[in-house]
C-alpha cells in the first residue's frame, strides 16, 4: 500500500517524458486532423454545432448564477473555463464565417500550413480572419482552467472519503 503513491509518481513521470518523444517520432507530414465538410450542408451544420455549443454555455452560466452551488476554487476555476470556453466558440464562429466570405486567392499557401498567409490589402475582414487563427490562446487556457476545476474536484472528493473512511479502507 505504501508503494503505490511512488510508483503512481514514477508512471507519470514516465508518460511526460515519452509523450514528447512520441509525438517526435511520429510526426507525420500530413496528419489529416481536419475534416472537411461539403457544401453548403456541412458547413452548416457545422455551424450549427457553433449556435448549439454556445447556447448551452450560456444555458450553464445562467443555472450557475442563478443556482450558485459554492464558492470553492473547483467552482471558480469551472466558470473561468466555461468563459474561455464560450469566447473560444464565438471566435471560431466568426472565422468560419470570415473563412467562407475570404476569397481564395487571398491565402497563399506555402510548403506547409503554418507556412502560409494573407496577400494584400489587409482589409478589416482579413485582419480579423487572421487574429482568429490565433484561437488557441482561448482554447488553451479553457483546457487548462477545466483541468485545474477538475483536479480539485476530485481533492474534494478524497477528503470526503477520507473523512468517511477513517480507517483507510478503500471502496
Amino acid at each position: 500500500m505504501h508503494l503505490r503513491r511512488p510508483i503512481q509518481n514514477i508512471l507519470k513521470t514516465l508518460l511526460l517524458l515519452a509523450c514528447p518523444l512520441l509525438c517526435l517520432l511520429m510526426a507525420p507530414e500530413n496528419a489529416l486532423a481536419v475534416q472537411v465538410h461539403g457544401p453548403p450542408e456541412g458547413v452548416i451544420v457545422h455551424l450549427m454545432g457553433h449556435i448549439f455549443f454556445s447556447v448551452a454555455l450560456l444555458f450553464l452560466i445562467y443555472i450557475l448564477n442563478k443556482y450558485p452551488v459554492d464558492s470553492s476554487k473547483a467552482w471558480k476555476y469551472f466558470k473561468i473555463s466555461i468563459f474561455f470556453w464560450l469566447v473560444w466558440n464565438l471566435d471560431t464562429f466568426v472565422e468560419h464565417i470570415l473563412a467562407l466570405r475570404l476569397d481564395k486567392s487571398a491565402i497563399i499557401i506555402g510548403k506547409h500550413h503554418i507556412f502560409s498567409y494573407l496577400k494584400g490589402p489587409l482589409t478589416l475582414e482579413r485582419w480579423m480572419y487572421y487574429m482568429g487563427q490565433f484561437d488557441h490562446f482561448l482554447c488553451v487556457p479553457a483546457m487548462w482552467s477545466l483541468s485545474m476545476s477538475l483536479r480539485h474536484f476530485c481533492k474534494r472528493v478524497e477528503k470526503q472519503i477520507a473523512q468517511e473512511n477513517p480507517g483507510g479502507n478503500a471502496v
